[in-house]
């Protein structure tokens, strides 16, 4: 066994009253107080139910105990838990009702620590307020984590790292079936994480579901940026018929007013003017097209004195069904 875990086994012999004196049915009170109150995020306590336990013990003890203290207790009363509601299902042990323990031979129980580490606590006491364990522990006593799945709704604004202290951080040395011990000089040692060089601190389950939430968000955004510049950039290759002669007579032609007819020699006047051929343009259909020639060529002709004033505007009001 080394050296450290000796020192520490020596210690505890001496260290009972450390969560004795009632200590223990105070703090899992108080734990469970905090699991009632919606300050557990996944398997473990938030930091402000940590600080309400933290406050809690000390108004009721007058004891000041680490939250990294707290913490290791939570955890060693989950695997005390996690033990106890296993034994129920094993075989091999008979439950008395008289004594409320489970009765199994010394062969069976050291063969069931090996596969539970801890159990064989349960060989001569059972464990002590379950019903405080069971509102900590029972609703993620299967799942034995906190990680975060699409079905279960919202993601936790309160989850915590895994690894809280950069530098100056307390370790606590425990052995397997040991009690928590209060900050000592004897069982724990400091160290300083160098900023530049420490380890990423771990991330939770919901952390990286977040993450992985952001990036696809991120590439949804730049593909839907990468499809408008597309689109705007066909837009502009797209152009719109050309002003150019050549082009604008070509729309006469399409709109009917082929060579021979007035409205084709109008056209052949007119649109030697950039603004007549501009405004021809704005005419979206050929039939348009067709009537604003007839209409230019009447114009044209009621001018030099060719066609009498009231079939011109007869043939405007028609064009534009002003009547």
């Amino acid at each position: 066994m080394p050296f450290v875990f000796q020192i520490y086994e020596n210690i505890m012999k001496d260290d009972s009253g450390v969560w004795g004196d009632g200590k223990l049915k105070i703090v899992c009170e108080i734990f469970a107080d905090q699991v009632r109150a919606k300050n557990r995020s996944g398997s473990h306590l938030n930091k402000l139910g940590y600080a309400n336990v933290i406050a809690q013990f000390k108004e009721k003890t007058e004891k000041t105990y680490t939250k990294l203290q707290f913490k290791n207790k939570w955890d060693k009363l989950r695997r005390d838990y996690t033990n106890w509601k296993q034994l129920g299902k094993e075989t091999g042990c008979n439950w008395n009702a008289v004594n409320k323990l489970y009765e199994a031979p010394d062969w069976w129980w050291k063969k069931i620590n090996d596969q539970f580490k801890g159990i064989s606590k349960f060989k001569d006491k059972s464990l002590e307020y379950e019903d405080e364990l069971s509102i900590m522990f029972e609703d993620i006593r299967n799942t034995g984590d906190d990680h975060w799945a699409p079905t279960s709704g919202e993601l936790s604004q309160e989850i915590e790292p895994q690894a809280e202290h950069d530098t100056d951080q307390d370790v606590n040395i425990e052995d397997e079936g040991g009690e928590d011990t209060p900050t000592s000089s004897k069982l724990k040692r400091r160290y300083v994480v160098d900023k530049e060089k420490g380890k990423k601190a771990k991330t939770t389950g919901g952390q990286w579901m977040q993450e992985q939430m952001a990036k696809i968000l991120k590439l949804n955004e730049k593909t839907s940026a990468s499809c408008e510049s597309m689109v705007l950039a066909r837009t502009q290759t797209q152009q719109t018929p050309s002003c150019c002669i050549k082009d604008v007579m070509d729309l006469v032609k399409a709109c009917g007013a082929m060579a021979g007819t007035k409205e084709h020699f109008i056209a052949t006047q007119v649109f030697s003017k950039k603004s007549e051929r501009e405004m021809f343009l704005t005419l979206d259909t050929p039939d348009e097209r067709f009537q604003w020639l007839t209409h230019k060529y009447m114009s044209s002709s009621s001018e030099s004195g060719e066609v009498d004033s009231d079939d011109n505007d007869s043939g405007y009001d028609e064009m534009f069904d002003l009547r």
